[in-house]
């Protein structure tokens, strides 16, 4: 008896261990072993970014959807784990550690700027690849200060540099503008560098800025502003800023009689924008975007009528990034065959001819999309597709 007693101890111990050493090395095989391919978001459901977030979870949604019609990834089906980081940057980075303990093959999201940045370095130490879908802040992929590029931090979208030459151009171009106003705010990261390199490119042009002004000089003050970008008079004014900012301005600068040209970018939510400002103040306004639903590309026209038919609404720009994330992912695992988080961030650094909802997809050596730029305005109350600014590498 006591040495079978001794023999079951022993026994027991050993299958202690063995236990124990599967569950050491479960983080690495698990996207191999389960019975689906997980796939995490990290976005901003509640508070901050809302409006932005629930679109591209609705985007990412679809594709989750569509994936799993034709079979799933690797013969799995896909799932979604949402984590909801509140627009909260601690937040988001806690999201990246919650993530990886339910063993997630990949991380769709953040879509803020200070969000995307605290989860560069989670996601490095995790070794899980992130991909923004709408994040355009140069510096979320690589470190600002080295240049190194993080090796799982990833984007769906163009940088700001991109589009506020985008825009510099159109407007010299096509709108023949020499002498340009900029208002912008210096609060936010995002538009304060578009600010920038819009008054690059207008200069490089050889035109001159007529005002810069800062809203967070003039603590909010938007009738200040307007007044201050009327002397010396100018020919157009760009607007980097959100959609609830943006269209206050707008508003003010269209019901006040300026007619001139007012130019944005992304952050304008266009198809909100439309909904929530009075048609007739929605003349002569031009802006960037990532998608627009072009009947002559087939990928973004069953992208939006897939859409249509899930949620009863055209998808804007947010929906057609998260759409496009889950994609490039899925096209990594195919291409890698495989659902292990580091070799789909090999297989994403790889991505050379991707199309998706917003157009062709080429990632460089920064790990940032290079793509179209959509030149939107509005016609009938309606954001309506006037060009596609051609892709240019800004390395």
């Amino acid at each position: 008896m006591k040495h079978f007693s001794a023999c079951l101890a022993i026994g027991i111990c050993l299958l202690g261990l063995a236990l124990i050493a599967s569950g050491c090395s479960r983080s690495d095989s698990q996207p191999l072993q389960r019975k689906d391919v997980l796939i995490g978001t990290n976005l901003s459901l509640t508070g901050p970014g809302e409006a932005y977030c629930r679109s591209t979870e609705q985007g990412i949604e679809l594709a989750r959807d569509m994936i799993n019609e034709q079979g799933g990834l690797l013969g799995k089906p896909v799932q979604l784990i949402s984590v909801d980081n509140h627009g909260n940057a601690d937040a988001a980075a806690t999201a990246v550690q919650q993530l990886a303990t339910r063993n997630v093959s990949a991380i769709i999201g953040p879509n803020m700027s200070a969000c995307a940045t605290a989860v560069m370095r989670p996601a490095e130490a995790q070794r899980i690849p992130v991909i923004s879908p709408a994040c355009t802040d140069p510096d979320i992929t690589v470190d600002a200060k080295t240049r190194q590029v993080y090796q799982y931090m990833f984007r769906a979208t163009f940088i700001d540099p991109y589009q506020a030459r985008a825009m510099g151009d159109y407007a010299v171009e096509y709108l023949q503008v020499t002498r340009s106003a900029v208002v912008f705010n210096s609060d936010s990261t995002y538009s304060k560098g578009l600010a920038e390199f819009y008054r690059s490119t207008i200069e490089a042009h050889g035109g001159t800025i007529t005002a810069f002004v800062d809203l967070a000089a003039y603590q909010g003050d938007l009738k200040a502003a307007l007044a201050a970008v009327q002397e010396p008079p100018c020919q157009a004014i760009y607007l980097p800023l959100y959609d609830k900012k943006a269209r206050e301005f707008i508003t003010l600068a269209r019901s006040s009689g300026i007619t001139i040209p007012i130019l944005g970018a992304d952050g304008w939510n266009g198809p909100a924008l439309a909904k929530n400002t009075d048609a007739a103040y929605l003349t002569n306004l031009f802006y960037t975007d990532h998608y627009a639903n072009d009947v002559h590309e087939q990928t973004a026209e069953t992208f939006a009528e897939r859409y249509y038919e899930k949620y009863g609404q055209w998808p804007d720009s947010y929906a057609a990034l998260g759409y496009d994330s889950l994609m490039m992912v899925a096209d990594a695992v195919r291409r890698g065959n495989s659902a292990s988080p580091q070799q789909i961030a090999q297989e994403l650094a790889k991505t050379m001819d991707f199309t998706g909802a917003t157009g062709r997809v080429v990632l460089d050596s920064n790990h940032d999309a290079i793509k179209s730029v959509f030149i939107l305005t509005f016609w009938q109350g309606e954001p309506a597709l006037l060009k596609k600014w051609p892709a240019v590498t800004t390395q």
